[in-house]
């Protein structure tokens, strides 16, 4: 049988279940992936992310090159588009199969189903499977029938319902029938312009990396997991998410390798273990989310009355917040960290957001969009669940009076002032009893520029305006 397969954010071999069936039941097999500059930026992935995108489709062409299976780039309109490509595709290479794995948000699932339409109506046959997620969307549900609206009740039901055959994934690949076709990826023009500053030494791309990484972190931090996974200075945290958004490493695989150094148990054993694990399925949360609640993927809140917000706009601002300077040591060597390695440390996210959508009281989707336009890991259901979450507009969301102080933030967490040293280096020769905090005096010694907010009165500003938009 010729085949199609369809590659989109799972770019690898290991715990493929698309590329499994393919190579399982074709003779001849064809790989294509759509490329669309337009659509990447459209929906705000970072500059930073097609990098590495581009990076892992090279690495994903070696290793199928070794299976004899060439893979086709074809340049892309966006989403509308797509389906009649693949159907083009398919009818000049006489396929009679497209394999594909399914994706989230509603442009993804609209396009899925008039390509299975398409191809349907030409006797071309289509297999859907879940990648990013254990069990279908949707499938975990209350005792009311009702999609999970809390991840506490979520998780208990996801690990009760678990079976450990979903874990099987091992699958040794043949390498297929040689066909007339070679991989024109070395040819292809991305038309990428690369406009980041994140050091990109931090992300080797490919599968190989991403095992390596998840196996080094398994090994040697994740014991320590739980203790470490909040202090931004340590090399606390697996670093996996730019894997995962890509779907160069798999959930399934980062669950599996954990549970086997953790006696195959999700609520006890080794802490660290459990807490990552936990992380994990928080993806899978937000995507059952997504799944269940479309308005989350069309820009609105999850809770209504949040639509009746005033949220604030001051241009100055939020332009402190984007390049680091807003008087909040914590809150601006986070966001410099950002633009250095396009990447954040998951406290400092919650932290920054909060901040900018209690204290700034900005639109949380403003935000959300910053983060995804320089994020290397830009995952649109994680991230648009985070800043919901600390935006108190969201599912399983902080209550909108819990308002984390910066401040305090940082003494708990940054206790010696390390990280801001790191990436506020105008501090760097600030004692710990005032890096958390300068005085006036030491800020203007050392450059630095004053509070763009009072805390105690934007606190009681955001309570006020959640208030009224709840009465």
């Amino acid at each position: 049988m010729k085949s199609i397969i369809w590659f989109r954010n799972d770019l690898r071999l290991d715990d493929n279940p698309s590329l499994r069936e393919a190579c399982k039941n074709s003779s001849e097999l064809h790989a294509i992936f759509l490329y669309s500059h337009d659509q990447l930026e459209k929906h705000n992935e970072a500059n930073v992310k097609i990098d590495f995108l581009i990076k892992s489709l090279q690495s994903l062409n070696v290793s199928l090159q070794k299976l004899n299976i060439p893979l086709t780039i074809v340049n892309s309109e966006g989403f509308e588009q797509d389906p009649d490509i693949i159907l083009n595709l398919a009818k000049e290479r006489n396929v009679e199969k497209v394999f594909i794995n399914k994706q989230f948000g509603n442009d993804e699932q609209n396009r899925d189903k008039r390509a299975r339409e398409l191809l349907n109506a030409a006797n071309i046959k289509t297999e859907f499977f879940n990648d990013q997620i254990v069990y279908e969307a949707g499938s975990i549900r209350t005792g009311q029938d009702n999609p999970y609206s809390v991840f506490t009740p979520f998780k208990r039901k996801w690990v009760e319902s678990f079976d450990m055959e979903f874990l099987d994934i091992d699958f040794d690949y043949a390498p297929q029938k040689n066909i007339d076709m070679k991989s024109n990826f070395d040819s292809f023009d991305f038309k990428h312009e690369i406009k980041h500053k994140a050091d990109m030494s931090l992300w080797p791309a490919g599968e190989e990396h991403a095992s390596n990484r998840l196996v080094d972190f398994l090994k040697n931090r994740a014991v320590n997991y739980s203790k470490d996974r909040n202090d931004p200075i340590k090399d606390g945290t697996s670093r996996m998410s730019p894997y995962l958004a890509l779907g160069v490493i798999s959930s399934k695989r980062c669950i599996l390798e954990g549970l086997k150094l953790n006696n195959f148990e999700f609520n006890s054993g080794n802490s660290g273990i459990t807490k990552w694990i936990d992380e994990i399925v928080w993806r899978e949360f937000y995507r059952n989310i997504m799944f269940s609640f479309p308005k989350v993927g069309r820009n609105q809140p999850f809770q209504d009355f949040s639509k009746s917000i005033e949220w604030r706009f001051e241009e100055s601002e939020l332009h402190a917040w984007k390049t680091g300077m807003t008087g909040f040591p914590i809150i601006d060597a986070a966001m410099r960290q950002l633009l250095h390695e396009g990447w954040m440390h998951n406290r400092l996210r919650m932290v920054v957001a909060m901040f900018f959508t209690k204290n700034m009281l900005h639109d949380w989707r403003l935000g959300e969009a910053y983060f995804m336009q320089n994020l290397i890991d830009g995952d649109f259901a994680s991230n648009n669940g985070g800043w919901q979450w600390s935006s108190s507009t969201g599912t399983d969301a902080a209550p909108y009076f819990r308002i984390f102080n910066p401040v305090t933030q940082s003494t708990n967490f940054d206790k010696e002032g390390l990280f801001i040293k790191k990436y506020v280096p105008e501090l760097k020769d600030l004692d710990k009893s005032v890096i958390h905090d300068p005085p006036k005096e030491h800020r203007k010694y050392c450059g630095y520029p004053d509070q763009i907010l009072d805390l105690k009165t934007s606190r009681l500003r955001a309570i006020d305006a959640f208030k009224e938009a709840k009465s």
